[in-house]
């Protein structure tokens, strides 16, 4: 049974005439029968061109976080847009949204603003290779740090058995069209391994630049550190003189104020923020402290952008933060998380399935499969067509996670009570369908 009313499939038909495959990044594809056409969103939801409303934990893949709409957002961007948006300088709105970013991150001794979260680690890698000297990069399997060709290695997508032996693992590209000459340049090794991490170390430390580490997986389960990761690998960083990039495109500003940096307790020297900083507005930043910050502000590490630092996303970063700044849309984010990884817990073991909740009240996963998920190799186990045989039957019934486990269920703060009640009812409603 299609997804698509009648309204819905005529505009995805519009669509596929005008747009390769009828969308502009290839996680919206969802077939030709199955993927959705929005019409509007408007707080925790969001409706099809048929009229037919979501439960929408989706959010834009995270960015979402106050709701679709919110007043203080929208109000913020008409008045920069009346005011002109993009200037040959800087202007005020960039200044104003720096100062209430800073004080989320005071870790942070400066920032400069850029479009996405792509662009903002990868300016992140090349001003810690232009600092280092070195030209390596060591990244985590399963992680996603973007679509240059820098990092899109061994990412979740990617079947583990490709990565090799844990001892030896291959840096795997995700995509054609990746020169193979940039394979040299990479590092693999497994997320939660510090045994794994010195080893590469003790071989190739004179190479390596930075360590970039989602702090938990934003694109693979949402698997949490084991407790003491991040501080191995803020201390082997420190040990062989590499600098430490968090990647905060999906936990900065959902996981706390200050995000990663700030629930963990780690800081690193420098880190990449987009998604939630402005509430589904394109804006992203790149921060940095210590020695990194001081060779990038005496120039020459080219980082720019027309478009960075803009009046319309600079005004939505400035609004967005202020109001996770009063504490209360985190804490109604929390909330609500909370009730819907317990409600789930509870529903599993009560029909019998085995399986676990993982990640944090803002951004979790479910994963039906047995024992504990330390690394990407572990997800195998997942229970991949039941999942989505679920998941299917849940946004036919108007609740809508991401159909594909590894990305997780995102949470706003205009959730509520009754979406939270009504989405438990659908998913151990889905869950039962989908077992028979």
């Amino acid at each position: 049974m299609s997804l698509q009313g009648d309204r819905t499939a005529e505009m995805f038909r519009r669509g596929q005439a005008a747009l390769v495959n009828g969308v502009s990044s290839m996680f919206r594809y969802w077939g030709p029968d199955d993927t959705l056409v929005i019409d509007r969103g408007e707080g925790g939801h969001v409706y099809d061109m048929d009229g037919k409303r979501y439960i929408d934990y989706q959010l834009g893949f995270g960015p979402v976080i106050l709701g679709h709409g919110h007043p203080k957002v929208v109000e913020a961007v008409a008045d920069a847009a009346a005011n002109g948006t993009t200037f040959a300088m800087t202007q005020r709105r960039e200044i104003e949204a720096a100062e209430v970013i800073r004080k989320a991150i005071p870790w942070a001794e400066g920032i400069r603003f850029s479009n996405t979260g792509t662009e903002a680690t990868m300016h992140s890698i090349r001003i810690a290779r232009a600092y280092t000297g070195r030209d390596v990069v060591l990244k985590f399997e399963g992680q996603y740090h973007g679509v240059h060709d820098y990092l899109l290695f061994s990412t979740a997508g990617i079947d583990p058995e490709a990565f090799g032996s844990r001892y030896a693992p291959i840096a795997v590209q995700a995509s054609s069209g990746i020169p193979e000459a940039i394979r040299s340049y990479v590092r693999t090794v497994p997320y939660n391994d510090l045994d794994a991490l010195e080893r590469v170390f003790r071989s190739h430390s004179e190479e390596i630049a930075a360590v970039i580490v989602e702090p938990m997986l934003g694109n693979a389960f949402g698997i949490m550190p084991q407790p003491g990761f991040l501080e191995g690998v803020r201390r082997i960083c420190d040990e062989y003189g590499a600098l430490l990039i968090f990647d905060e495109v999906k936990t900065g500003f959902r996981l706390a104020l200050g995000g990663a940096q700030e629930y963990f307790g780690v800081t690193p020297d420098m880190a990449a923020y987009a998604k939630a900083m402005g509430n589904g507005f394109p804006v992203a930043a790149i921060a940095a402290r210590g020695g990194a910050l001081d060779a990038w502000a005496k120039g020459g590490i080219a980082q720019a952008g027309t478009y960075a630092g803009n009046g319309i996303s600079t005004a939505a970063a400035y609004a967005t933060v202020s109001e996770l700044a009063t504490g209360e849309p985190l804490r109604q984010v929390e909330k609500m998380g909370t009730a819907l990884m317990d409600g789930i817990r509870q529903i599993l073991a009560d029909q019998g399935v085995e399986g676990s909740v993982l990640g944090v009240p803002g951004m979790f996963s479910i994963f039906l499969g047995q024992g504990e998920v330390k690394d990407i190799r572990d997800a195998t186990r997942h229970d991949s067509v039941l999942y989505e045989e679920v998941l299917y039957g849940m946004i036919r019934r108007g609740v809508m996670p991401c159909p594909d486990a590894l990305e997780p269920w995102f949470v706003c703060a205009a959730h509520t009570d009754e979406d939270v009640a009504t989405t438990l009812q659908v998913f151990e409603e889905a869950l039962v369908e989908a077992r028979k």
